[in-house]
């Protein structure tokens, strides 16, 4: 009896070893999970400066400033309500950032089809009209890059839509000619699982676009969830923030045909969003330093999300922390934009925009 007990027990003694692992295996990938999406990360509002809050009728996903007039255009949906199904539709505002008390109006003199804007990128140039790209996400599943340009007046007025099908889910964009950008598809098609498992291996399949004018070509076909783009100021640089990478990828590029050559990655240690670059040619960054409580922000508003803003340095490769708020003031920070010694900050879901000014 005893002999049959202890072949029974050592029968079961690898499966209880398998057991043990598969707990221990768990754990460690449940720890990384919550380290990666920032869970034990400690978070200090930390600005030498002051903010105030502009209301909204919507939220500024995307901000970008015309640096030669002062005037920032905003990315205006109720994207809470889009993402629960309800019929809305958006547009572009402004703000005149020259003006001691900017308030919000209408950019555009009339909104295109079924409007619902995303990404934005703005085109200026000495002797012709500036253009504003605008991706949309259309109520009927479709999207689409709308063109709008400038009257004499200062108003915009849409100029075209452009579809192309490597328009898979567009995010971000970056315009480099009259009907010329490039474009970031953020959607991974494996589902939750293979997302949080690209995550921790950063690795992943999103694509980078390129449209010549006439059609769209994959450039990049790696990424990591990228979710902003923005050009260095002689156009020589594109830099790409990848969100569940955590870096920033730097390329050259070619002017004449629009080809990418990796140049640098910088990690970043927190997960980007939106991206601008000033007149000194240095990169801001929105940042989400918890991605895990912004997954919980993007399922419910009322649970706060923290906002971080970075600024990267090209030329001494520096990261600068310029903002950090724990998401009283603002919840999930999408987007920083600066002009003239002030910044603007806007958010995913939050129903306003942040103008701040450092005490320096």
């Amino acid at each position: 009896m005893d002999a049959r007990l202890r072949a029974v027990k050592n029968q079961w003694k690898p499966l209880q070893w398998a057991g043990a692992l598969a707990v221990i295996a768990v754990g460690i990938v449940g720890a990384a999970v919550l380290r990666f999406g920032g869970t034990f990360r400690s978070i200090e509002p930390r600005f030498a400066g002051d903010c105030r809050a502009i209301a909204l009728a919507g939220s500024s996903e995307d901000i970008v400033i015309d640096r030669r007039r002062g005037i920032a255009y905003l990315s205006l949906l109720d994207r809470d309500g889009a993402r629960h199904g309800e019929k809305v539709l958006g547009t572009v505002m402004l703000l005149d950032l020259n003006r001691a008390e900017p308030a919000p109006r209408a950019a555009i003199s009339y909104d295109p089809e079924g409007f619902r804007p995303h990404g934005l990128s703005l085109l200026t140039a000495d002797s012709q009209p500036a253009r504003l790209f605008v991706v949309s996400h259309r109520p009927d599943g479709s999207h689409t890059v709308e063109i709008a340009e400038e009257g004499t007046t200062g108003e915009f007025f849409p100029k075209e839509t452009i579809r192309d099908a490597a328009f898979v889910h567009p995010n971000a964009i970056a315009a480099t000619g009259a009907r010329q950008f490039y474009l970031t598809n953020d959607t991974l098609d494996e589902g939750h699982f293979a997302l949080a498992k690209q995550a921790l291996l950063r690795s992943g399949r999103s694509t980078l676009v390129y449209f010549d004018g006439d059609k769209a070509r994959v450039e990049v076909a790696d990424l990591n969830f990228p979710s902003g783009l923005a050009l260095s100021p002689d156009g020589s640089r594109l830099y790409v923030a990848e969100t569940l990478a955590r870096q920033l990828r730097i390329f050259r590029r070619d002017a004449a045909s629009g080809a990418l050559m990796i140049e640098e990655t910088i990690d970043l240690g927190v997960a980007p969003g939106n991206l601008d670059v000033d007149d000194d040619g240095r990169v801001w960054i929105a940042a989400y330093p918890k991605l895990l409580s912004l997954a919980a922000h993007l399922r419910n508003p009322g649970k706060l999300s923290p906002t971080q803003v970075l600024r990267f340095d090209p030329l001494d490769k520096q990261l600068t922390e310029i903002y950090t708020d724990t998401g009283k003031a603002i919840s999930a920070g999408s987007a920083a934009a600066p002009w003239h010694g002030k910044f603007l900050i806007g958010a995913m879901l939050d129903q306003k925009v942040l103008l701040c000014k450092p005490n320096h």
